[in-house]
């Protein structure tokens, strides 16, 4: 039987060779499969197709399985991008292995830029022999994002009710004191990341804002701030559709005839141009309050 076949039909990237031999291969196909490139033998008693992410091979190899952002990721989460894969560690793992060569030990020296994390499992039994579950993942990220991308992927879960106000009350149970004050913060309205980030900065700036507000005849709204500003997060990396920038555009020109004024602001704005990003709304705010020239 053809054992890259059999791994195919199990849904999964990775398998263990005893969920192989079960469902049918043998260990005469399971060498067959590596000596031909149709499976990788990722480490002892595990296989995956060639074709498998690198960072979940890597996760694999180390003799772990995809953890924080990098699980949060494949679940769908909101995270930043990332180089190198997360792996979360059994606490009393042995016997771990480089992330490109199952052979040489693993020290400090030789993760090759994987981040490990060594956090007792909240929720094992949500976890596959490959990625973390999406609780644990939040759980990691907590303790090794900074406050706003950890906020931003826990609003990102609720928003997708990949997870429950219970579950997130058990991720802050077991969380170092000096995080408890950020799960007052989670809001589960916001629908990307970089709105977690432009929602907690004004929070920071003192500025009033109302969150995805309504709007007759145009539709909601990111943010209304003060009352008199429309902004709008664009959580899209690369260039927008010409169908959508004229929704957009046409949705702006509305905005302004009710007397808005629109900030619009991009990923790359947020992410990297963050100064400019909050100037723009805060100039904005001030031009609306002054009025028009004379």
């Amino acid at each position: 039987m053809d054992a890259a076949q059999v791994l195919a039909s199990l849904g999964e990237p990775v398998a263990t060779r005893a969920q192989l031999l079960a469902a049918g291969a043998t260990p005469r196909d399971l060498t067959a499969a590596v000596r031909t490139r149709r499976l990788v033998r990722v480490r002892e008693g595990y296989y995956a197709a060639p074709s498998i992410d690198p960072m979940l091979l890597q996760a694999v190899r180390i003799g772990g399985r995809l953890g924080c952002v990098s699980a949060l990721d494949r679940h769908g989460v909101w995270v930043a991008p990332h180089v190198f894969p997360h792996v979360s560690v059994d606490p009393h793992a042995t016997r771990l292995r480089t992330p490109r060569n199952r052979f040489r030990p693993l020290t400090a020296e030789t993760r090759d830029g994987c981040e490990l994390h060594w956090l007792p499992a909240i929720d094992g039994s949500a976890s596959s022999i490959h990625t973390v579950g999406i609780v644990d993942a939040l759980a990691q990220a907590l303790r090794c994002q900074s406050r706003e991308l950890a906020v931003a992927a826990l609003d990102s879960a609720r928003y997708q009710r990949l997870v429950t106000g219970a579950q997130i009350d058990r991720i802050f149970a077991g969380a170092p004191q000096r995080l408890a004050a950020l799960r007052g913060s989670i809001d589960p309205r916001c629908m990307s990341g970089i709105e977690t980030i432009i929602r907690l900065e004004l929070v920071t700036l003192g500025v009033p804002f109302e969150l995805q507000v309504a709007f007759g005849g145009i539709g909601t709204v990111d943010f209304v701030v003060a009352g008199c500003v429309v902004v709008e997060t664009d959580g899209v990396l690369g260039h927008r559709d010409a169908k959508s920038a004229a929704r957009d555009y046409e949705r702006d020109a509305a905005l302004a005839a009710l007397g808005y004024i629109v900030v619009r602001l991009n990923y790359q704005q947020v992410m990297f141009q963050r100064p400019l990003a909050l100037a723009a709304i805060l100039g904005a705010l001030r031009s609306h309050r002054r009025g028009p020239a004379v």
